[in-house]
């Protein structure tokens, strides 16, 4: 067979296999359920399929001569109590499985999410968020149907199978025969409608997927507002018809298609009962068989036919299922470029000290590095700027100085120590961030605030969204730090969102601190009590500052000019100024070649000249 096969085909199953061995060490923590729901499931069956025979016997009793009222009662009896005990089996079984399925759908969920919080930040930002809430809630709610039905189904009716025709063997073996020569016949078209059942369930699937990401994109605050902001609502409400249209054509197509593989079903379930009676009705006349083994076998082979159906469908239904697997181990499998070592040190007590030694990066290799030969050191209590035009590496130097990537070439070291040695903890609550786009839950002002230190508590809280200046906006909100901010805080200004996001960093305490553009988008007046309060929080810590606005930087210790992934030049402002090259082109393109100093904090204002 191997031989025959296409290579496409030869390495298809292989990935199916070992997709399949992967799946089945899920069970493993679960083998002791399982066995025990393959015994539970076993005296089930057997109880469902035993009162067959007894019918039988009940059915002979009268024709065979005096009926025995008394023993015909024992057989009732008997009969009733199997059938009891099977239903109260049947829901054993039933527990016992969702225990199984649900633990392991617990399991992967697990694994899933922690594996999501691990890998780069590179594949957050190229893949589309709709996409990825559709593979974790979507994939994983279908698996789980596949997990606790699909695979306890097939339990059930292969146990079925065996047991029904052992019993219609011993019955009559030349019926047997006959019947399941029949069940046969119905094996090729049962797979052909699975198969075709599989498809429309996967393009189904891959629609919804689509679909998700659209109203992911086109429903939250920031899509809303630019659907509305350029008018295409009649654009946008096009497009999600024509995915509403033919995700209503697939789900047609898949219930008719299974209506109709119901109805062939019952149809040949009928037929196949027919012909049970037709061809017992012969050996009933040469007295090879009874009256009641032929209702017995009848019953046998009613109970028979539509689990040997599912089992035979039930292939298609597992492949599709390893399907799904293999679309999670996807994300499961995505590498994990930032990990602990299993020896990494924890630093209680961080001074700051920011090291970079020769640090180079590239987020893709075929785009190029992003930084080269990047050096400089910070002491404890220094402020160190970044500037230089759009795509010059600023962002990149404090991605990696957060850990969220690491370096191709060099080290940066924190008291010494090589980031990759440090355990992630550590290197999380030394770095401290304030960034221009300040994402916050859909939860209270106080939560929000709490995410810089969870275990802080109210007091700690409130006392840092004083010093951060939002008292007034506690004071004006109907609930004051109770009050829901909204999606990404929506019901905040720009100005009240920066402020949130420094009072985290206050929260937080960190040794070192990172303003990332933190007053890019605000006004002149809004600027500035944003950067007292920034001043405020940077007292004392080891900072990195980036500005697109000089202003905020002329008093820092050192100041880095950035062009191309390099640095190009370092001193203090007046150095920089002093020495006419990019620095000194980019400050007086912003204040028009004057400037004046604000005695209200020391930063010069621009004086522009008509």
């Amino acid at each position: 067979m191997a031989a025959i096969m296409k290579p496409g085909q030869r390495r298809t199953l292989r990935r199916r296999a070992r997709v399949a061995r992967r799946s089945l060490r899920l069970f493993r923590a679960y083998k002791w359920r399982a066995l025990g729901l393959l015994v539970v499931v076993a005296v089930t069956t057997t109880l469902d399929l035993l009162p067959a025979l007894l019918i039988g016997l009940i059915v002979d009793e009268p024709i065979q001569g005096d009926a025995d009222f008394r023993r015909m009662g024992l057989l009732f009896a008997g009969i009733t109590a199997m059938y009891a005990v099977s239903a109260v089996c049947s829901v054993w079984s039933g527990w016992i499985n969702q225990q199984i399925g649900q633990g392991i759908m617990y399991d992967l969920r697990a694994q899933l999410h922690a594996h999501l919080q691990r890998v780069s930040v590179h594949f957050f930002t190229s893949s589309r968020t709709g996409e990825i809430l559709s593979r974790v809630s979507n994939d994983v709610n279908q698996l789980q149907i596949y997990v606790t039905q699909l695979y306890a189904a097939m339990l059930t009716n292969g146990i079925t199978l065996l047991i029904a025709m052992g019993l219609m063997v011993v019955l009559n073996w030349q019926l047997a025969v006959a019947a399941i020569l029949l069940l046969l016949l119905w094996v090729l078209p049962t797979m052909k409608v699975g198969q075709h059942m599989r498809r429309l369930q996967r393009a189904r699937q891959e629609e919804t997927a689509d679909m998700s990401a659209h109203l992911e994109e086109t429903l939250s605050v920031s899509g809303s507002m630019l659907v509305r902001a350029f008018g295409r609502q009649d654009h946008e409400s096009q497009r999600f018809s024509k995915m509403n249209d033919s995700l209503r054509t697939l789900a047609i197509r898949q219930v008719m298609a299974g209506r109709w593989f119901q109805m062939s079903t019952r149809l040949f379930g009928s037929v196949a009962i027919g012909f049970v009676f037709w061809l017992g009705s012969y050996g009933v006349a040469e007295n090879q068989v009874s009256v009641g083994s032929v209702v017995a076998f009848a019953l046998l082979t009613q109970r028979v036919f539509q689990p040997f159906s599912l089992v035979a469908r039930g292939t298609t239904d597992i492949i599709a299922s390893l399907a799904i697997f293999q679309r999670i181990y996807e994300y499961l499998d995505l590498p994990v470029d930032v990990d602990e070592k299993a020896d990494a040190v924890q630093v209680d007590h961080p001074r700051g000290v920011v090291e970079f030694d020769r640090v180079g990066f590239a987020y893709d290799a075929a785009d190029g590095p992003a930084l080269h030969d990047i050096s400089f050191r910070l002491e404890p209590g220094q402020m160190a700027a970044l500037v230089g035009p759009s795509g010059a590496g600023k962002t990149t130097v404090t991605y990696l100085l957060q850990r969220f990537y690491d370096p191709g070439e060099g080290a940066i070291r924190l008291d010494g120590h090589d980031l990759r040695d440090l355990t992630l903890d550590t290197v999380a609550r030394t770095i401290g961030t304030v960034a221009q786009d300040t994402s916050l839950f859909n939860s209270t002002l106080i939560e929000n605030i709490r995410y810089g230190r969870i275990e802080a508590t109210d007091e700690e809280v409130e006392e840092a969204a004083q010093t951060a200046g939002l008292r007034d906006l506690v004071e004006r909100l109907p609930e004051g730090l109770h009050t829901r901010v909204g999606e990404r805080g929506y019901h905040l200004s720009g100005g009240e969102k920066q402020r949130v996001s420094i009072a985290r960093a206050i929260l937080k305490d960190p040794p070192v601190l990172v303003l990332d553009e933190a007053t890019a988008s605000l006004d002149s007046l809004l600027e500035r009590e944003i950067r007292e309060a920034t001043s405020r929080l940077s007292a004392g810590r080891t900072t990195v500052v980036i500005a697109h606005r000089l202003s905020t930087i002329v008093s820092a210790d050192v100041i880095f000019v950035m062009q191309d992934g390099r640095i190009i030049d370092r001193g203090t402002h007046e150095e920089l100024l002093a020495r006419g090259g990019l620095y000194a082109r980019l400050y007086h393109e912003q204040f028009g070649g004057k400037a004046t100093v604000s005695p209200a904090d020391g930063a010069p204002e621009p004086s522009w000249q008509s």
